[in-house]
């Protein structure tokens, strides 16, 4: 029974958030986002956000675009890299880069993270470090 009442518990506070902020580290090579705030395997090692990525394979080929074979693999971001953006915008509705410029990227183990209700309310804040790599 009290098993029960924590599984209970844990799935009522978890599914009362709509969305999170702040939680997000940015895998580049790999073109993902890991949640420091839900992720079981993201750890730091000093220079280095290191994570298991779980990526798609094979998909099906009728309309449902549902997953057929994962891949698991380790994935590597450095805590700082550079990234680029665009410096001027143009053209109509101002929807064109004219001018892109490459800027300093870096991304703390320190994390401050929202969680947000379904009418956009502030449910809790909470800091987040990053754990350490064995």
């Amino acid at each position: 029974m009290k098993k029960l009442l924590a599984l209970t518990s844990i799935l009522l506070s978890t599914a009362s958030f709509a969305y999170v902020t702040g939680d997000k580290i940015h895998f580049q090579k790999d073109s993902t986002y890991v949640s420091a705030a839900y992720s079981k395997s993201l750890c730091f090692d000093g220079e280095n956000f290191k994570e298991n990525i779980r990526k798609c394979t094979r998909w099906t080929t009728n309309d449902e675009r549902r997953c057929t074979r994962y891949v698991v693999f380790a994935a590597t971001q450095p805590q700082e890299s550079t990234r680029k953006r665009c410096a001027r915008w143009g053209g109509r509705d101002d929807s064109n880069c004219l001018k892109w410029e490459t800027v300093r990227y870096f991304q703390s183990e320190v994390r401050t993270v929202k969680f947000y209700g379904q009418n956009d309310d502030l449910r809790k804040t909470e800091t987040i470090v990053i754990p350490t790599c064995m």
